[in-house]
């Protein structure tokens, strides 16, 4: 009976640390909600935060998926795959409900008649589908998701 008891305990410890019960970082992925919109003249895609944590610019990225291909963003891309990745007024980094931040793209020279967005290899095309994800860097989980049509 005793060694019955101790190994449902060690199954249970060893299931608990495997099952991810046990988080390493032990800091709680921030959720938010955000409002996306797109400004094609200025070829900028901003979000607005609708509520939930604040989270800090420097601690996201941003994915976005059309068809196939994906492209990942952030603040560390800005000349590179974007133009600027910023708030929108206070040069804070915190952005909390009711703050904007902006996601700049290349200039879309190669689309058709120079409506859509480019970032690096990935170009986004009017009355395509695209799927974007605001993604916390310390746990590489997901804090907020949603699609957009240009």
């Amino acid at each position: 009976m005793l060694m019955l008891a101790v190994t449902v305990m060690i199954a249970a410890i060893v299931s608990a640390f495997a099952g991810g019960f046990s988080d390493a970082a032990g800091e709680k992925v921030p959720q938010a909600s955000f409002k996306v919109r797109v400004n094609l003249p200025e070829n900028r895609t901003y979000f607005d935060h609708a509520g939930g944590d604040p989270i800090s610019l420097s601690n996201i990225r941003v994915a976005f998926i059309s068809g196939e291909k994906k492209t990942t963003l952030s603040q560390g891309d800005i000349g590179r795959t974007c133009i600027n990745f910023t708030q929108v007024g206070d040069a804070g980094t915190t952005i909390k409900a009711g703050d904007t931040f902006f996601i700049e793209s290349e200039t879309p020279t190669n689309i058709k008649d120079g409506s859509g967005l480019k970032f690096g290899s990935l170009k986004i095309f009017p009355d395509n589908e695209t799927t974007w994800m605001v993604i916390d860097t310390r746990s590489s989980k997901t804090v907020s998701m949603g699609s957009l049509y240009l």
